[in-house]
């Protein structure tokens, strides 16, 4: 066999999907030609197509220290360092390879994808923005955009990018399945389902699809068809952790035990990526309570916990600057400038998550004129500059501020007079939001630290944000960040934040949802007391919760957990949580 041989049948067993005879016959090459950088680039792509992406990384190095400006182990290499979490190491060779082939639009979007990797939003979507520009016919460049928008909380822009995909090619399989979330986002429940069920007919066996499916039934109220979607999930991969774990989630006591043998199965086959351990983890300690096992359930949920915070780090001193840096923007009295109402209102419920947010909102939101709008999160992404990087909040940047939050909202019903953000994190935004806003309207949700961090521990949040949930220590810190940062906003903004006890609001539904319309100045509806009738969606983890009656079996579940959650209590600041030092 000859060196260009052995180069030309490496590149068709690749395209061919033969990924061993490829690697042999590139390993070949290399015997034969030491000094090419060809054959070490081949065995990388086969590498990682095999699935050993750290070989492939050492593969596409060797090629670039023989021929440092091969472009192409360049760009294989940066694409491997991405697909392992390595995008700060990616993100130097993508930008020099933006300079030398600024045309070309795969680079444009790993770059981006290597920016959003490192939690660089807005130099990601500059780069996104590139790569559209260089190849605005093709869906994949507006379905990648998609993904750095809806991380900014971009969700009405991500939905345009989406049907532009779509346009492009209306049977694209992952487009379809991609904008069921935003529009569930945007309130258009129908659509959203409407669109995933039609990935579904396509093709059956895209299990992301049929994933989101069942998500989307859930959030709908829909149990049991959600609960058939998880199932043909299970027929075709039985390992398929997501599944596993949501099911335990919405299935009664005897069939999630009924799943503890799959469960067991899958974690022995379960791979190193900490998600998936961690699902099935938290899958295990909701079967152990089903069984009554309290030893197992919180042996699983330290299991599960610990997966995360391999995953997601939370830094305390960062988040306490911050937190310092808001309040020196806002130290004293606060000056709103009183004006007449205008519908419609915004209303802000905040509070650490898992505090009963998802109830307050449920509450109001079966008003006939007020909008749920579930956790927005607009204002936070939209005022993100303005925080990291201290920059002046003043009556053109305010206006600024409303017109771009305006117009990222979900369209609004006609009639609506007031509409919700129950984004927990908005705390923390109480001064920017009062100032933009004056006419709008806080309800602040109060519950036992004990029994939030509890509901905490056992819930597995998707993303970064809630970092501080995997570690006890952790949690402690951010809970006294937030009893600081409330004291605060009930100090310069004294009497606009109406304070709401989660168990008041459990124990008599009536009065307090009374309470709320009232400071909201709407008329009290009956059906503002029962909730759970409501058919609005929920989009958060408590989905399945809402659609019970309210009741108070979640009050001082701690203390069945005290020891468990020792560290936890042992950390609260006792001038912050007096409540938790008796």
């Amino acid at each position: 066999m000859s060196y260009q041989t052995d180069i030309a049948d490496a590149a068709r067993y690749l395209q061919q999907g033969n990924y061993k005879r490829a690697l042999k016959s590139a390993h070949s090459a290399a015997r034969l030609a030491p000094t090419s950088a060809v054959a070490p680039n081949l065995m990388g792509i086969a590498l990682g197509a095999s699935g050993k992406p750290s070989e492939a990384v050492a593969q596409f190095q060797k090629a670039l220290k023989l021929k440092p400006d091969y472009a192409d182990a360049q760009k294989n290499l940066a694409q491997t360092l991405l697909l392992i979490g390595r995008a700060a190491a990616a993100l130097p060779l993508l930008r020099e390879l933006a300079k030398t082939m600024p045309d070309d639009w795969q680079v444009w979007r790993l770059k981006a994808h290597a920016h959003l990797g490192i939690g660089q939003e807005r130099a990601a979507l500059d780069a996104a923005d590139m790569s559209v520009q260089k190849a605005p016919t093709l869906a994949t460049v507006f379905k990648f955009r998609s993904t750095v928008l809806l991380a900014q909380g971009r969700t009405r822009d991500a939905i345009a990018d989406l049907e532009a995909a779509l346009k492009i090619d209306p049977h694209d399989v992952e487009s379809l399945t991609n904008i069921s979330l935003p529009l569930a986002r945007q309130i258009r429940s129908q659509e959203a389902l409407g669109h995933v069920a039609r990935a579904v007919e396509i093709d059956p066996d895209y299990l992301p699809a049929r994933f989101r499916l069942a998500a989307q039934l859930v959030e709908m109220g829909k149990i049991n068809e959600a609960i058939t979607q998880y199932r043909k999930i299970l027929d075709k991969t039985p390992t398929h952790a997501a599944a596993l774990e949501r099911l335990t989630e919405i299935l009664p006591p005897q069939q999630r035990i009924a799943l503890a043998p799959q469960i067991t199965s899958a974690l022995k086959h379960a791979p190193r990526p900490p998600e998936d351990r961690a699902s099935l983890f938290f899958a295990q300690s909701r079967v152990a309570d089903a069984q009554n096992n309290a030893a197992a359930v919180q042996k699983n949920l330290a299991l599960a916990n610990k997966e995360m915070a391999r995953l997601h780090h939370y830094d305390p001193a960062a988040d306490a600057a911050v937190t310092t840096a808001i309040l020196t923007r806002f130290a004293s009295q606060i000056s709103v400038t009183a004006t007449a109402p205008t519908a419609p209102v915004p209303v802000f419920v905040i509070g650490l998550p898992r505090s009963g947010t998802t109830l307050a909102e449920a509450m109001l939101g079966a008003h006939p004129h007020v909008t749920p709008f579930g956790e927005l999160g607009t204002a936070g992404f939209v005022l993100r500059d303005t925080i990291e990087n201290d920059l002046p909040f003043a009556t053109q940047d305010i206006a600024a501020f409303v017109t771009e939050d305006q117009r990222l909202l979900p369209d609004l019903p006609k009639g609506t007079r007031a509409y919700i953000d129950k984004m927990p994190e908005n705390y923390r935004l109480v001064g920017f939001l009062k100032t933009a806003y004056p006419q709008a309207r806080i309800i602040h949700i109060k519950r036992d630290p004990r029994d939030i961090a509890l509901s905490m521990w056992k819930s597995h949040f998707s993303g970064s944000v809630l970092a501080y949930t995997y570690r006890l220590d952790w949690m402690a810190q951010k809970f006294n960040l937030y009893a600081q940062m409330m004291a605060h906003w009930h100090q310069v903004l004294p009497g606009a934040i109406l304070d709401i006890s989660y168990e008041d609001m459990v124990r008599t539904p009536e009065d307090i949802s009374k309470r709320m319309a009232a400071f909201c100045d709407l008329d009290w509806t009956p059906e503002m007391a029962r909730p759970d009738q409501s058919q609005n969606p929920v989009l958060t983890l408590s989905a399945t919760q809402l659609r019970q009656p309210v009741h108070t079996g979640s009050i001082g579940n701690w203390q069945k957990n005290a020891d468990m959650l020792a560290e936890f209590i042992s950390g609260l600041d006792p001038a912050l949580w007096p409540e938790a030092a008796n």
